[in-house]
């Protein structure tokens, strides 16, 4: 197969079509029939990129990386962009005045943002009435327990932006423009490549320019890519490239099979822990003394004395016998009781 008809040299751009129209096509048909089902409007969908791995990250990462496209997947004109920054509020207001950038809609200082949006629902409203949101690097980590989980839910991470940057309208254009990987430590990451509301073309035309900056964000690269699909947010996904399953080289098990010297090692690791646990087998049982009041009594094995248990039925009777024979010594050391001494005494006078 000729280079021009792979994308980064491993992909077909044939199956990487066929897969994007056919995706296209089914999740446009169900739309049009939630569309007659359903009276409210269904949330714009987006075009995913699943990337699956063989090996995990050991690490979680908060910042994302950067993954640039062609098409971008956000308009400012259309969709409000919000920009959380360090205090003060109002110098980076007047900051960005200064550059003259008026594609960003609303700007939040931390203050602000655990005070005036401390409540529930002031957050699920800021939420919901921005479709992306900007932060200053310098507060990134501060914003997981501030911000709370909807956010990660509803896939709005804050995307880190440096403020500090002469070029700053450039800054914030490029981090508007681009998609971005968030790492995982598990082996399934997934990427926003496009808008249901794009053509299929448009769809390709990121794939081809995401792609090969994707990869390489992925420790390994290519030796630990297993296969990539892509899928919207409700439907199926389609796969688009897999490794080959065998062990040669790029394979899915390349490294991860067993070599013939390690095999035999186990073998025989495994036949030396055999004969031990037989060796031990053949031992005899101690004999621990067993005595009979004051005189030595005979030896007897340790499995007769394990076998030979007691009963819940006689430590009952144990106990009742025990306790009779107190009563019994009780009376005999204490005089009759007052049975006895009533019929001893005789009735007192005066009663019938």
């Amino acid at each position: 197969m000729a280079k021009t008809e792979l994308i980064d040299s491993h992909i077909s751009v044939k199956q990487c079509t066929r897969a994007v129209h056919a995706l296209h096509a089914y999740a446009l048909k169900k739309q049009k029939e939630q569309e007659e089902n359903e009276l409210l409007p269904s949330n714009e969908q987006y075009v995913w990129l699943q990337i699956t791995v063989k090996r995990m990250h050991p690490e979680h990462k908060i910042k994302p990386f950067k993954i640039p496209l062609k098409h971008p997947l956000i308009d400012p004109r259309v969709t409000p962009v919000c920009l959380i920054t360090k205090d003060p509020q109002r110098e980076y207001k007047d900051l960005l005045e200064s550059h003259k950038i008026k594609f960003v809609s609303r700007v939040v200082g931390i203050t602000k943002l655990k005070g005036k949006f401390k409540s529930y629902e002031a957050r699920r409203m800021l939420l919901k009435e921005n479709g992306m949101f900007l932060a200053d690097e310098r507060v990134i980590p501060l914003l997981p327990g501030l911000l709370g989980k909807k956010w990660f839910d509803a896939k709005k991470q804050p995307i880190p932006v440096c403020l500090t940057r002469t070029d700053l309208k450039g800054e914030l254009e490029r981090a508007i423009e681009s998609t971005y990987m968030h790492q995982n430590r598990g082996t399934c990451t997934s990427v926003k490549i496009g808008l249901l509301s794009h053509a299929p073309e448009k769809v390709l035309d990121n794939i081809k320019i995401s792609l090969p900056a994707i990869v390489n964000n992925i420790k390994g690269n290519w030796d630990n890519v297993q296969s990539l699909h892509i899928k919207t947010n409700s439907s199926i996904s389609l796969p688009i490239w897999t490794c080959e399953l065998g062990d040669a080289t790029g394979g899915r098990w390349d490294g991860m099979v067993q070599s013939k010297d390690t095999s035999e090692e186990s073998k025989s690791d495994e036949d030396s822990e055999s004969n031990d646990t037989d060796m031990d087998l053949e031992e005899h049982v101690p004999e621990v003394p067993v005595s009979k009041g004051k005189s030595k009594g005979t030896k007897k094995p340790l499995n007769e004395i394990v076998e030979k248990s007691v009963t819940p039925k006689e430590v009952k009777q144990k106990r009742s016998t025990e306790g009779a024979e107190k009563k019994k010594a009780k009376i005999v050391k204490g005089g009759p009781t007052k049975s006895v001494k009533g019929a001893l005494i005789g009735k007192k006078p005066g009663r019938p």
